[in-house]
This record gives C-alpha cells, structure tokens and sequence, in this order.
C-alpha cells in the first residue's frame, strides 16, 4: 500500500548530499519529519483497516504518544512519536496486515525508552503484542555492551520472524531519520552515524537474511543511502 509523500529520496536524488565536506545545510524534504504529513499519512492508512483493527492500532498510538510525551528525536526537535508511527506505515507499505504486529510497531520503544512495563502492554495490548515488545526492547549500550551483543545474537536465533520484521522496520526508519539529520547538520553527526551503520552490519542485517523482499530491500536501501554521508566510526561495536 502507499503511504503517500513519506518516502524519502535516496542520496543520488538529493544532489549536495555528496559532498564529503558540508559547511552548510544539505537538502532534505522537510515533509519527512514533518507531523501533518506523518499524521495524515497514518490517518489514511488507518481508514483501509477493518473497524477492530482500527480501534486497537488507534489505541496503541494513543499509548505510546502519552508515553513518549516530550521526548524528541536525536539532534532534533521532531516529536518522538512520529518514529514508531513511520515503523507502522513502513511496515504496511510492506503489506503487513497483521493487527498484533502494527501494534508492536507503535509500542516497540515505550518498555526500552519510558517507564513502561511488560505487564501493562500485555494487560493493555494482550500477550503476543507484549512478546514483540520485549523482543524489540535492546539493553543499553552505555552501560551493558556484553549484553546488547547477546541481545542481538539471541534474536537472530531465537527471535520470532515478526520480532525480526519489525527489528528491521526500526532501524530502516532510524537509518532514514540519521541520514536526514546528517543532511541538515553537516559534520556535526557523521562519525556517530558512521558507528551506527556499522553496529547495523552487524546488528540487524543479519536479521534479513530470511525476511521478506520488501524488508530487505528497505533495510539495504537505507544503508547504502547513508553510507556515502558518514565518517568511519570510531569503534565497531558495544
């Protein structure tokens, strides 16, 4: 399904982008993360849903916007909100269908990032939703490196296909959000962005090996779009 003007372009398409140097601010359609543009975007998406779905999926945004109040995204003032709902358009761009899963989708960050419990998702949500979540909540880097290798390591082997579909939907739409924050602010983000992509080699593409075309495709897509942008990291892993 489309989900109107919320695909962002490549690299190629984006002309000064190349530049290895950026002493001013690249070019980047501000529709991307733009809230009226997200929102309307999900509104229309909501309307192809049956009635139940619709309920549910609205109540599971309601939840994670209350939740995520006042956060915004890295080295912006882009409310967070829109990210776990670009997740869910991205994932039904995909033609994914699945009501738990879309669901998962808006509710992936608020046990990792907000003071949210597994047991309210799943009295909230039910049991499968609560699953997904907690397959999708990653331990902190800052303080447990060994843990999020084993993190990573234990959801390639033991992780549900739908836990690695949406594992890839975040972080094809992180990649997206970094590569248009590095557009907008020039060097200030490249070594960071260069450390993120290449956690992403290790991290998350094993994950598409058996995923379907559509994620693949988004998640590579993603990465060779930033690759060009960032500096080489200055470490490879947590």
């Amino acid at each position: 399904m489309s989900t109107g003007p919320l695909e962002p372009p490549s690299v190629g398409e984006s002309g000064e982008a190349l530049a290895p140097i950026a002493p001013r601010h690249l070019a980047w359609p501000e529709h991307f993360d733009t809230a009226d543009d997200v929102e309307d975007a999900w509104e229309k998406a909501l309307a192809t849903r049956p009635a139940a779905d619709r309920r549910t999926l609205l109540r599971a945004d309601s939840f994670e916007r209350e939740r995520h109040e006042g956060q915004t995204r890295r080295g912006s003032d882009t409310p967070y909100w829109l990210h776990p709902v670009r997740v869910a358009l991205g994932l039904m761009r995909w033609g994914v269908t699945d009501r738990d899963v879309l669901a998962a989708a808006l509710l992936h960050d608020v046990v990792e990032d907000t003071v949210t419990t597994p047991e309210e998702i799943r009295s909230a949500f039910g049991v499968r939703t609560e699953n997904l979540v907690v397959w999708l909540t990653a331990p902190d880097a800052r303080v447990a490196g060994d843990a999020v290798r084993d993190y990573y390591r234990r959801l390639l082997e033991q992780g549900p296909p739908d836990a690695h579909l949406l594992k890839i939907a975040d972080r094809s739409d992180n990649l997206r959000s970094i590569q248009a924050l590095v557009m907008r602010t020039g060097d200030q983000h490249r070594r960071w962005a260069g450390t993120y992509l290449t956690r992403t080699q290790w991290q998350v593409l094993p994950l598409a090996a058996d995923a379907p075309s559509p994620a693949r495709v988004a998640l590579v897509t993603a990465m060779a779009d930033l690759a060009p942008l960032v500096e080489p990291p200055g470490f490879t892993e947590p």
